[in-house]
C-alpha cells in the first residue's frame, strides 16, 4: 500500500511527496512551510520588508509574499519606476517589462520621453522627479542623488546605468565606481536542505549546535 501514498497529492503548497523506505511517505516542503503536509507556514517573508517602497502593502504568503504597489510602481518588491503602470501586485523580475517604457534603451527615445515629461524644466529644481531622473535626462539634474551622480567616475566601456540591476553579471560594471553592478555579480544562496529547513527554523538560535544547520543557506 504504501506504493500509493502519494497518489493523493497529501503534500500542500508546493511540497514534493516521497515514498519512505520504511512504508509511508514524508514531504520535502518548500522554504517557509512546515509540518507533516507541509500546511504549516513557518515563516513571514514580510517581516524583512522587502517591498521597496513606503506605500506598498506586503502579504505574507506560504514560503513567499506578494507586494502591491502604488501607481507607477512595478516589479516584484515594487522597485521598478514605469509611469504607465496603474500599480497592484508587482510583477516579478522575469516578467518583461515594457520596452516602451522610461528605461528603453534606446537613448534616443530616452530623450524624446525627457521633453514629453518636461524634465528641462524640473532640471536642478531641488526636487526628485523620478520620470527624468535616467542619464538621457541628466538624473534630473542630480536632484535625486543629493547633487552627485552616482556613476561620475565609472569608465566602464559600457553604459553600466543600462544594466544596472537587471540580474546579469557585468563584470565591467562590478566596481566600487560603477556600483557593483547593483549587485547582480553576488552569487545567490542556494535553498536549505528540504530535509532541514523546518527543523532549523524551528531551533533556530535556541542555544545549541545542529550541525545540519550550521550554513549560510540555513
Amino acid at each position: 500500500r504504501s506504493g500509493y501514498d502519494c497518489d493523493s497529492d497529501p503534500c500542500q503548497n508546493g511540497g514534493i511527496c516521497r515514498i519512505s523506505d520504511g512504508g509511508g511517505y514524508h514531504c520535502d516542503c518548500p522554504v517557509g512551510t512546515i509540518g507533516t503536509n507541509c500546511e504549516i507556514d513557518s515563516l513571514n517573508e514580510c517581516d524583512s520588508s522587502p517591498c521597496q517602497h513606503p506605500e506598498a502593502i506586503c502579504q505574507d504568503k506560504y514560503g513567499d509574499y506578494a507586494c502591491y504597489c502604488p501607481p507607477k510602481r512595478t516589479g516584484k518588491n515594487c522597485e521598478i519606476y514605469d509611469p504607465n503602470s496603474h500599480g497592484g501586485l508587482g510583477r516579478s523580475a522575469e516578467t518583461p517589462v515594457d520596452t516602451t517604457g522610461i528605461y528603453d534603451s534606446d537613448l534616443a527615445i530616452q530623450r524624446k520621453r525627457c521633453v514629453a515629461n518636461n524634465c528641462a524644466s524640473k532640471r536642478g529644481d531641488h526636487k526628485c522627479d523620478e520620470e527624468c531622473n535616467t542619464y538621457a535626462c541628466d538624473f534630473d539634474g542630480n536632484d535625486c542623488s543629493l547633487g552627485i551622480n552616482p556613476w561620475a567616475n565609472c569608465t566602464a566601456p559600457i553604459k553600466c546605468w543600462e544594466v544596472f540591476m537587471d540580474g546579469n553579471c557585468n563584470p565591467d560594471c562590478n566596481n566600487r565606481q560603477c556600483l557593483f553592478d547593483g549587485l547582480d555579480c553576488e552569487k545567490s544562496l542556494q535553498p536549505c536542505n528540504p530535509v532541514y529547513d523546518g527543523y532549523c527554523q524551528k531551533h533556530y538560535a535556541n542555544g545549541h549546535c545542529d550541525y545540519g544547520c550550521n550554513n549560510a543557506e540555513c
